[in-house]
């Protein structure tokens, strides 16, 4: 059956939730934690790695977008929309501009099938991901940590310069405390004095550091090209299709 715009505009808004925002954290430049209020559980459990579907008012027209869930689901107090500002996009702008603690945010989901789950993904993890791509990965990773488990997890993050780079305190915290987590951070445009990892993040350099590649678990988040090139790689290395998960929603959404 096929709905007609307004129908289909009536069946998104029946499922939506309102949420208030408790909290706006700047995590790096152009790049805002939303925090949404949802200790009375309005909004469903989610498994990490989902995203929801926002609804806003833009000059009197609602303009939807999809943003990853940046919390672990087991702090379902909590959910997390971290955001970043494309100077040229509509909704990242009117985000930054408009959203403060204490306005309503209205969302729909958890929706999408890429999502770590903890009973069925039992292979050591390899979560590689550019720029904001980082975000389900954060997900997953503090979900990780919540559940209190010495799971093998390696963390493959490209960013542009120190000055793009999200999460990394936290990240870098996280080491200390989960024996299995292993972070790789690499800038494309490190300034000179950069002590760490140089250049795009690629196959050469994962394989390089991971010792088990055909009998890992894969969750690629980042721009079209580099979801596409890792996962050719991959099962040109040999690992089954199974493994690997790929978001894919990125490719539907307008620039934010």
């Amino acid at each position: 059956m096929v709905l007609s715009q307004q129908q289909n505009s009536k069946k998104q808004d029946e499922q939506l939730v309102a949420l208030p925002v408790v909290q706006v954290i700047q995590e790096a430049d152009e790049v805002r934690t939303f925090r949404l209020d949802n200790s009375e559980g309005l909004f469903p459990l989610h498994k990490p790695g989902m995203f929801v579907k926002i609804r806003l008012n833009i000059s009197g027209a609602k303009v939807w977008r999809s943003f990853s869930i940046s919390s672990s689901p087991l702090h379902p107090e909590k959910i997390d929309l971290t955001i970043k500002r494309n100077s040229h996009g509509q909704v990242g702008n009117y985000c930054f501009e408009h959203i403060r603690p204490g306005t309503l945010v209205h969302l729909k989901g958890p929706l999408g099938q890429f999502y770590f789950d903890q009973e069925q993904h039992l292979e050591p993890l390899v979560l590689l991901c550019a720029g904001i791509g980082i975000t389900p990965m954060m997900s997953i990773v503090r979900y990780l940590n919540d559940l209190n488990q010495n799971r093998l997890c390696y963390l493959f993050y490209g960013a542009r310069t120190h000055r793009n780079i999200i999460f990394d305190e936290e990240t870098r915290q996280l080491i200390t405390q989960m024996p299995g987590f292993n972070y790789f951070l690499t800038l494309s445009q490190p300034t000179p004095h950069w002590l760490g990892y140089c250049g795009y993040l690629n196959y050469e350099f994962m394989v390089s550091k991971i010792p088990q590649v055909t009998t890992s678990r894969f969750f690629l988040c980042g721009p079209r090209g580099f979801n596409q090139e890792f996962e050719e790689q991959l099962l040109e290395a040999g690992v089954p299709q199974a493994l690997i998960h790929s978001e894919q929603f990125h490719k539907k959404r307008k620039p934010q």
